[in-house]
């Protein structure tokens, strides 16, 4: 899994994302960032590093594994495959929405 792959993903369910309505940083270490803007509609996904209100670390590969519905937010966060950084609430909303 790439970056790209992600982000192709990820920009093919930003409407999903409007609900969220606050900035959250995906941090895949050194496989890159990218940082979700909901606070505008459309939504935008860039690469640009900035504020969020939470940051998410995790590996691309289980990123893509929770997007696909097969990695439980909740159970990923609990086995120490998802790191949050910042507002556990509105990490939760988010989780929330990735699992739709």
């Amino acid at each position: 899994m790439t970056l790209d792959q992600i982000e192709a993903k990820m920009r093919g369910r930003l409407a999903q994302f409007r609900a969220f309505n606050a900035v959250a940083r995906f941090d895949f270490g050194k496989d890159g960032l990218l940082r979700l803007d909901a606070t505008r509609s459309p939504a935008s996904l860039s690469r640009d590093d900035g504020e969020a209100v939470c940051t998410i670390r995790m590996s691309l590969d289980n990123f893509d594994k929770m997007l696909e519905g097969v990695l439980n937010p909740t159970l990923a966060f609990a086995t120490g495959k998802l790191k949050v950084q910042g507002s556990m609430g509105s990490a939760l909303k988010l989780a929330a929405l990735l699992e739709e």
